[in-house]
């Protein structure tokens, strides 16, 4: 047996005894977690010029935009709530017919189960592009939740969904493009 093989067998041993004293506790696993999505209508961004929907060239451009992450964590809460932490990513583009170099927007986060929507909040972004730069990739505020659990409703029966609050003219735009 080579020394180096040697030399790890007692501490490989040592992590067997520290592990297994864990696992006379009583063992605590991980509650289930709310799946997240993004909402595949509201996951990009296109606002332009003029407000109207239809198509439109991309020189008149303000602002894009797309929902590309959302992550999270769980955690057993207190009284029958699981305790949830969402993050949202995206990146945010100025277009060539903006003016200045900021751009505000907004983004949700819902949780729904089933086809109901239980609670929603809208999230605002202030957005300065630095000198000689187009696109900012940037991840919001960490969304506190609190969802309520019991024994037979575990957090795997809810949907965490994020995307853009966008205007009726925004959503149509989106819904003349192929799904993503």
């Amino acid at each position: 047996m080579p020394p180096s093989a040697r030399s790890l067998r007692p501490a490989a041993l040592a992590l067997l005894f520290a592990v297994s004293g864990c696992a006379s506790s009583s063992p605590q696993f991980a509650p289930d977690c709310p799946r997240a999505a993004i909402l595949g209508e509201a996951a990009d961004l296109a606002r332009y010029r003029s407000a109207t929907p239809g198509p439109h060239d991309i020189t008149d451009m303000v602002l894009g935009g797309r929902i590309t992450g959302i992550s999270g964590a769980c955690s057993q809460g207190d009284h029958g709530t699981l305790n949830t932490t969402i993050k949202v990513s995206m990146s945010l583009t100025r277009g060539p017919a903006a003016r200045g170099r900021v751009a505000d927007a907004t983004y949700f986060v819902a949780v729904t189960r089933g086809q109901a929507i239980l609670d929603k909040q809208t999230y605002p972004l202030h957005v300065e592009f630095p000198p000689n730069t187009d696109e900012v990739h940037l991840t919001g505020d960490p969304v506190a939740l609190a969802i309520p659990t019991s024994a037979t409703l575990s957090g795997a029966a809810y949907t965490v969904l994020a995307g853009f609050q966008l205007s009726p003219a925004e959503l149509a735009t989106n819904r003349q493009r192929p799904a993503r």
